[in-house]
């Protein structure tokens, strides 16, 4: 049995998988005690022999992580770390490992999801885009804040604008109150990013078919401006298995 671990900045997903099934899935937020993993963990105690994470966090919170993989089964996780390939998919970066393994492994995910061109938006605390050629060449991306830095940021440093992350509801339309500017703010934002990355990859690959690709706790909110769009919620731990599948004999997606 496997356990993929997604270690965010907002949250800790996981799941545990045999070679086919998802069997159980949950998340704590990256800010609770780990002593609550135990509840979710101990009854797959004996059953994983693999544990695979992707972090973003702190060197300390890896190392937290890691004491508690190896208290409840015994065994030590593997990290995934951005590098120049997997298979045919590259790297764009100049230096790749110092690409964020959580977009790596999106990418990963994303273009072995499609194989062809496509632009995978994550939406969570960041707002991150990456665009890959249909030959599995990544062309770079975008960063900018998610939903909730940005409104955190008006809130914070305007004094007479606030607002609620929990209040936003995404829209095109004008705003005639204070939170529905913001919406409509927030929404522009994200559509100037999603479009400008069709623009580059237009100039790379001109009219050629490309799939739009979104993760991330928020990106739902962006479907009904994109329907085309695959919504793939776990796309970081199903990268997580390009990523690390072959390190492991007999192991199959």
């Amino acid at each position: 049995m496997f356990l993929e671990i997604d270690m965010g900045n907002s949250r800790i997903k996981w799941r545990f998988r045999d070679a086919s099934n998802v069997l159980d899935k949950g998340f704590i937020e990256t800010t609770a005690e780990f002593d609550l993993l135990a509840a979710f963990w101990l009854p797959y105690a004996g059953r994983v022999t693999v544990v695979w994470v992707a972090s973003v966090v702190s060197d300390e919170l890896e190392q937290k992580l890691a004491e508690w993989v190896k208290r409840i089964f015994a065994i030590d996780p593997v990290f995934a770390r951005s590098g120049p390939n997997v298979g045919v998919v590259q790297n764009g970066y100049d230096s790749p490992d110092l690409l964020g393994v959580d977009r790596w492994l999106s990418i990963l995910a994303a273009y072995g999801y499609t194989q062809t061109a496509c632009i995978v938006l994550s939406l969570g605390t960041a707002a991150t885009i990456d665009v890959i050629d249909k030959n599995g060449r990544h062309l770079g991306g975008f960063i900018a804040p998610g939903l909730s830095l940005m409104i955190r940021s008006l809130s914070s440093s305007a004094r007479r604008i606030s607002a609620n992350s929990h209040e936003i509801v995404l829209t095109e339309e004008l705003g005639r109150a204070t939170s529905l500017a913001i919406c409509g703010g927030c929404t522009s934002m994200l559509e100037g990013l999603v479009d400008n990355a069709v623009k580059q990859l237009r100039k790379v690959a001109g009219d050629e078919h490309f799939e739009l690709v979104f993760t991330g706790g928020d990106a739902i909110q962006l479907m009904p401006y994109y329907p085309s769009a695959h919504l793939i919620n776990d796309l970081v731990m199903d990268g997580l298995v390009y990523a690390l599948q072959e390190s492991i004999p007999g192991c199959n997606q």
